[in-house]
Parts: C-alpha cells; sequence; structure tokens
C-alpha cells in the first residue's frame, strides 16, 4: 500500500480561490509531496449541503486539478462529508457525489464523519456502514479513506469500535493523534490503535493549519516535535493547511521534508526551506510560534532584552525591512501580517528611545502607550499573548477540551514593554 505525504484542504473559512489551488497541487510536486487531498469545510457542497451535485464550473475545475495533479505526480483525492445530517436512505445521494469525482478520473475518494455530534456504537456502525456503501457501489480501483468521528482519541471507544467493523479490508482511517491538535503522539500509541482497530491510521496532522480561535497567530515555524518513530508507525501523513495558501507552503514544505528524513533536525529544515523562499526569513521569524513553543524567537528574544542595555542588533533587524526580495504576490497575501511587522518596527525603536533618554515620568508613560496599542493588536506576531488551540482529551469514551490548548504568554513586546517598565519605575516585577 502506498504512504500517503502530502496535504489536506481541510479547514474552516473559505475555500482557496481555483487557481491558487491549482498552484499548490503544481507546487507540491516540487517539494516531493504526493497527496493533495479537498475537503475544505466551507465548501457548502462538501458538508453542509453535500447531498446537492456540484455545479458544471466547479467540476470543470475538480477535472483541471485532476489533471494538474497527474502532471505534477501528485494523487488529488476528495472527501465528503455527509455526518452534519446523515440519515437512513442517504447511501445513493452519497454514491452520486462520489461517482462524479471518479467519472472525472478521481481515483482517491473518502468519507468523513469529523466534527458532529458524537455517539456511541449505534452511531459508529452507522457511519461506517454508510462508507461500505459508498465502496461496494464504486469500481474497485479506488483508494478509500475515512475519517470517523472519534478520530482524535488515545483509545478504542466504542464508537469507533463500530465503525471499523462495518468497514471493509484495507480502508485507512485519518487520525489526528490523541487530540485534535495533537502536542505529542507517541508512536507506540498509533501503534497499537493501528493493530486494536486493524486499520492503517494515517496522522491528519493539524498544522500548519491556524483557524478559529487560532486566528490570531499565523503558523511559519518548524513542523513540530514529533517522535521519529512514528514516521513508521503510521501510514503517512497530511498536513492541514492554512487559509493562507502561499504562505502555508514554507511550513509544509518543512513538515513533509523532515517527515521523508526524520533523523534531520526539524529547526534545520525549517530554516532551509525559509531560506529558499526570498525574502521571507524577517516574517517567519515573526510568526514561528505554535502550541508547544509559543514563546517569541529565542534569538529576537535575547536581543529584545540586550537591547535595554545598549545592544543594536534588534533595531537593526526592524531597520532591515519585511519586504525586501518578497515576491509580490506573496507580498499581498501576507499583507495584513506585514504591516504588524511594520508596526513593530516603528513601535519597537520608539519604545527603546523613551526609556533610554526617559525625561520625568514620560520615558514610562511612553513605553506603557506603546505597550497599549500593542495589546490592542488582533495579529499576534513575535510570540503567542492569547491563542486557544484545539487540546482534547479522552474520559472514557467522552471527549473533552483541554485546559492546555489555551495558550496565554507574552510576545517579545509585551516583554520588552514590562521589563523596560520595570527598571524605570524600580519595580521589580
Amino acid at each position: 500500500m502506498t504512504s500517503w505525504h502530502g496535504v489536506l484542504e481541510g479547514f474552516y473559512g473559505p475555500p482557496y480561490e481555483d487557481a491558487a489551488r491549482l498552484d499548490l497541487v503544481h507546487w507540491l510536486g516540487t517539494v516531493g509531496g504526493r497527496d493533495y487531498v479537498y475537503a475544505p469545510k466551507d465548501d457548502e457542497y462538501q458538508r453542509a449541503q453535500w447531498r446537492l451535485p456540484y455545479p458544471p464550473d466547479r467540476l470543470a475545475h475538480f477535472a483541471d486539478l485532476l489533471a494538474a495533479g497527474q502532471a505534477a505526480g501528485v494523487r488529488v483525492g476528495f472527501v465528503i462529508s455527509p455526518g452534519l445530517d446523515w440519515a437512513a436512505g442517504d447511501a445513493a445521494p452519497l454514491v452520486a457525489k462520489l461517482r462524479a469525482f471518479y467519472d472525472l478520473g478521481a481515483r482517491v475518494l473518502g468519507v468523513a464523519f469529523d466534527d458532529v455530534p458524537a455517539g456511541g456504537a449505534e452511531l459508529g456502525a452507522r457511519h461506517g456502514e454508510a462508507v461500505a456503501a459508498a465502496v461496494a457501489a464504486l469500481p474497485d480501483d479506488v483508494t478509500w479513506a475515512t475519517c470517523p468521528v472519534d478520530y482524535a482519541t488515545d483509545r478504542v471507544t466504542a464508537y469507533l469500535r463500530a465503525f471499523c467493523d462495518a468497514l471493509p479490508p484495507g480502508l485507512d482511517l485519518f487520525w489526528t493523534g490523541p487530540s485534535v491538535l495533537s502536542a505529542d503522539v507517541p508512536a507506540a500509541l498509533a501503534q497499537d490503535l493501528a493493530q486494536q482497530l486493524g486499520r492503517r491510521l494515517v496522522f491528519a496532522d493539524n498544522f500548519p493549519v491556524s483557524d478559529g480561535p487560532m486566528a490570531g497567530v499565523l503558523h511559519l515555524g518548524p513542523y513540530p516535535a514529533r517522535e521519529p518513530a512514528l514516521v513508521d508507525a503510521v501510514g503517512g501523513l497530511l498536513l492541514n493547511l492554512g487559509p493562507l495558501p502561499l504562505a502555508s507552503r514554507l511550513p509544509a514544505a518543512a513538515g513533509l521534508r523532515w517527515w521523508s528524513a526524520p533523523s534531520l533536525d526539524r529547526v534545520a529544515v525549517w530554516e532551509a526551506e525559509a531560506a529558499a523562499v526570498p525574502g521571507i526569513e524577517p516574517l517567519t521569524r515573526a510568526c514561528r510560534s505554535w502550541l508547544t513553543e509559543p514563546g517569541p524567537d529565542p534569538g529576537l528574544l535575547a536581543w529584545a532584552r540586550a537591547a535595554l542595555d545598549g545592544d543594536g542588533r534588534l533595531e537593526a533587524y526592524f531597520t532591515a525591512g519585511c519586504r525586501d526580495q518578497l515576491a509580490d504576490d506573496l507580498a499581498v497575501e501576507l499583507a495584513p501580517w506585514l504591516e504588524a511587522w511594520e508596526w513593530h518596527a516603528m513601535a519597537v525603536p520608539i519604545a527603546l528611545a523613551a526609556y533610554r533618554e526617559p525625561s520625568g515620568p514620560g520615558g514610562a508613560f511612553t513605553v506603557a502607550e506603546v505597550w497599549r496599542r500593542g495589546l490592542a493588536m488582533e495579529r499576534q506576531l513575535f510570540g503567542i499573548r492569547y491563542a486557544y488551540y484545539p487540546l482534547t482529551t479522552r474520559h472514557g469514551d467522552a471527549e473533552r477540551a483541554d485546559a492546555g490548548g489555551l495558550v496565554r504568554g507574552e510576545t517579545l513586546l509585551d516583554t520588552l514593554c514590562r521589563e523596560a517598565l520595570e527598571r524605570l519605575t524600580g519595580d521589580p516585577g
């Protein structure tokens, strides 16, 4: 069986523009990706109105996408998500929807029941039977995958057991690890679950996606730390891309490259990928934070603290700017983030100048005002001040939100202004 190795368009929010999706498939082939799975949550025909057939213009785009995939050496797969309102008798419209993809030439298909109300064994059996009906109705040259309701788990639930028992042999199971977004994914856990279920698990990693309550953070940093043994414990990797198709390429390329050679240092891999994108380095350093590493870039943080003692490296970093050599289309996509970076490039020197040359209490007032304005910014650069990552745990069969997903920390600006104010006021904090 072929190992999955690619990306998933499965985030919440407007799906990609057609041209951007075609470009992504071409690009994916150049970085060794082999799979592009189409499953955007807010494509109404994919999820909310899944019974409705795709209109001719959408089918024409999907045909173009399949052709682009064939030219790039990338398997393009399509997933339908009927779980919001699945009912008895729905096998026929599900099969019709999937057959339309098959008739276009798609040979990778899937049915997903993620992010719908949970249930027990009875619901699991119904969902599994739905997938089985679709498989039975289409030719046997299709590679199938499916996503259960309990796709984020560290144990076999009653739903999951019944779901898998109802499936025909050979179907891969999408799994995000023990949590919806998993900080740690033990290889031993993946092996144990696969053995108990009799199914190959495909790791659908929720990185670099940044939708929902994570949306204030742009994930341009290194691929999260994963056990090298995980690569052989699962049936491959699909990275869930973020809402920005061009910006998602860097972290996705770093993740796919590390997955292909897990003996490499993941940060070094990321740095090498960033170096290959002209002009992106200033922003990657500003947007490298993630759930398990929420703080600012360590080098920039050290420069910020040294700046309070007269060091000029942080100000030189900002003086150099963030747009030089950046491709025009990437600069357009990243415009709000670049503007936020440039606000910091203006504000940090103001705060440092006020700290270094205080005139009575005015220096402290200026630093405090810079900090206040920074706190009001929607986009969080140079560390995570607030975000909620969908970290979940299991209590029996029930899935619950985990408090560990709440990130409340300091950005580089927070640290700089706080420490400057402590020195100016004589308050050690």
